[in-house]
Order: C-alpha cells, then structure tokens, then sequence
C-alpha cells in the first residue's frame, strides 16, 4: 500500500485518468512540500495550499476551485470514531486542515482517504459542493458527518 508521497502520486494518476482516460501524460501532480508548507508555515497563497496541483492546463479547473488532501494510512482511524465523539478522530483532524487552508485561499475543500487495509478510498466534499452539485451525486451513497457548528460538514462518498 502507498504511503504519504506514493499515495498522492496514485491520487494524482487516478485524477489524471478520470479526467483524460490515460495516465499519461500526468495532468496532476503532488507538491513539493505536499501542503505540509502551507500548513506548517502559515503561508498564504494558492500554490502552497493542499497536496494536489495541476501540471497541465487540463487540471485547473480542478485545483482552482478545490483545496485537495490527501490521507492513507492511519489504521485506527474510520468513520465510526465520530459517532463516538472519540477526541483522537483522526478524520476530523484531516478535514479542520483541509478546510483551514481551503478557507485561507477562498476555495472548497476535499479529503481523499484510503484506510489501511481497505481497496477502495473515500472522498469527503463539504455541504456546500454537496449541495450544488446534488443533482450529479443523487444516485450515489454518502455518509454525512456533522462536526459542530465549529466545521463545515462532510459527505463521504
């Protein structure tokens, strides 16, 4: 199983075939820094924000509107932690850092979470990306986390 920066390049050759059908050539690739520059450093500035940038033209429209994180690994951490209101939810965690730096750069937020041990990740959108695109998603199984009134919900598809 990829970990950290193997994870975001098989993020990163998913989205580029989603979008063009191949891998190649890449249209999405990780950062340096994978974000943790922005975060760390407080930087301010899309560039810096997430752990997924566009390296062709055909991208942008993806990382111009998304801050985008990526996350595997983390063998204790699942869904069911929130309902338990668990103080070590991991989950949580992910998504206050993916909304913190996607409030900074004024865009939305995504987390793409893979499970250790589990095929397939989850993608968490905020309610508001939700909600706009519900037409496109009605079709699709979700589970909604409410955080507080402290974090913008998430829907994990």
């Amino acid at each position: 199983m990829a970990k950290g920066g193997n994870w975001e390049r098989d993020v990163c050759k998913f989205l580029s075939k989603w979008i063009q059908g191949t891998e190649k050539p890449y249209i999405f690739w990780r950062g340096s820094g994978s974000g943790g520059t922005f975060t760390k450093n407080n930087l301010v500035g899309e560039r810096f924000a997430g752990d997924i940038y566009h390296v062709r033209e055909e991208g942008k429209f993806l990382v111009n509107r998304f801050v985008i994180e990526a996350k595997n690994g983390y063998p204790t951490t699942s869904l069911d932690l929130h309902l338990k209101y668990n103080k070590s939810d991991n989950l949580k965690r992910f998504w206050e850092q993916v909304t913190g730096d996607a409030e900074k750069v004024n865009k939305y937020s995504m987390l793409i979470y893979k499970k250790k041990g589990m095929s397939t990740p989850w993608l968490g959108i905020s309610y508001d990306v939700h909600n706009k695109w519900k037409s496109y998603l009605e079709n699709i199984r979700f589970v909604h986390l409410y955080w507080g009134e402290d974090l913008p919900d998430t829907y994990f598809f």
